[in-house]
């Protein structure tokens, strides 16, 4: 599933570079945000995920977006799950080398 809608989002992307025209490329820009879930109350089958982060309590996702044009793709996430664990900054770093290099050669 996840393979089929990664490969769609390619086809969109690269649909929106040949429909471009002539002159300048459109950019492609890889966008990392840490969204926060807001969770309250107990939740006891994930309680190893919720955690606090900047006075936020819930679920913190690193997520990957790819912006081309004025197409903005969700590409990947990761869970932050707290101390002791890489940072949401080093996720977003593994996230953006994860890139295919078709992307990466390209643009």
């Amino acid at each position: 599933m996840i393979r089929i809608v990664r490969s769609t989002a390619l086809q969109t992307v690269f649909k929106v570079l040949t429909l471009s025209g002539k002159g300048r490329k459109p950019f492609l820009q890889v966008i990392i945000d840490l969204t926060t879930l807001e969770k309250r109350g107990k939740f006891q089958e994930f309680s190893d995920l919720i955690r606090v982060y900047n006075g936020k309590r819930g679920l913190h996702l690193v997520v990957v977006y790819l912006v081309i044009g004025k197409c903005r793709i969700p590409w990947n996430f990761r869970v932050w799950r707290g101390k002791g664990t890489p940072s949401p900054a080093q996720l977003g770093l593994k996230l953006v080398q994860g890139l295919p290099k078709i992307l990466t050669e390209r643009f």
